[in-house]
């Protein structure tokens, strides 16, 4: 019996005990206020922290410029993916390859043309565009190749003429990259750059005068007063006939085959201006 009373008293110090901690929680939230931190699963606690939301950053307006070039780099990488997954579609990767070349990757842009070849070997488009990057990257004799076929197949145009006319100029044949460049001066008539290669090819085979004046044809008829090209062959000429001109007086001691060699060099690199 007395046991028994005993435990009640503990029980109830213990229940006393309780309340005085749940009155003194009530007690500092009276004093708090509105701004108190809540006890946990009681409600929110971002007003007791008093913590001011982060602004987010206000949008910016994008412009028409930056719009385009983000399009442009969308289609540039649909292209590229439309072609490597299917080189049997020779459009998809003929524009793939222009744009690896806008790229500066012209060596991967002749090899995915390549990839394209053995589907379409008598496409006079394809061998062009093969043609015109095999001789940008110096590899005149396989330029020569594709160029001709494609010329052989119904290819027309300007460039592909004005390019295996540099092609044939650059190997040594003036007289067939002559009749090239006047083909493709038939399309394109003054064309600075088809004048300029002509007149390289001209001064090559020693008709210094009129590559002279075919130059300064092709200098006045410059739309991009930037391009220094045609002026620069115009001083390669003239050093190649005044090397020529003192050649004839002491033959050993003017290295007339190394200007020549430049002028045969800056034929295959204008062949693609513009």
């Amino acid at each position: 019996m007395g046991r028994w009373r005993v435990g009640q008293r503990v029980a109830s110090r213990r229940v006393l005990g309780t309340g005085s901690c749940v009155a003194a929680v009530l007690a500092l939230a009276g004093c708090g206020g509105a701004d108190v931190l809540q006890l946990p699963g009681l409600g929110p606690s971002t007003s007791a922290l008093n913590i001011t939301p982060k602004a987010e950053p206000p949008e910016r307006e994008i412009s028409p410029g930056e719009a385009k070039a983000a399009r442009a780099r969308l289609g540039e990488a649909a292209t590229l993916a439309a072609a490597r997954s299917n080189p049997q579609d020779i459009e998809s990767v003929m524009a793939a390859a222009r744009v690896m070349r806008r790229q500066g990757d012209k060596a991967g842009a002749l090899a995915l043309l390549d990839t394209s070849a053995p589907i379409a070997p008598n496409d006079a488009r394809l061998l062009r565009d093969r043609g015109l990057l095999a001789l940008e990257l110096g590899a005149v004799a396989r330029a020569r190749d594709h160029l001709g076929k494609a010329v052989e197949n119904g290819s027309r145009d300007w460039h592909t003429h004005s390019a295996l006319g540099s092609a044939l100029a650059a190997g040594g044949d003036q007289k067939g990259a002559q009749r090239h460049f006047a083909e493709a001066l038939k399309q394109a008539p003054d064309n600075p750059v088809v004048l300029n290669n002509l007149a390289l090819s001209m001064a090559l085979e020693g008709r210094r005068a009129e590559a002279e004046q075919m130059l300064r044809q092709a200098a006045a008829g410059q739309k991009k007063s930037s391009d220094t090209r045609v002026t620069q062959n115009l001083a390669l000429v003239a050093r190649i006939s005044d090397a020529q001109g003192k050649a004839a007086i002491k033959p050993a001691s003017v290295p007339v085959k190394d200007a020549k060699k430049a002028a045969a060099a800056a034929t295959t690199r204008t062949a693609q201006a513009d």
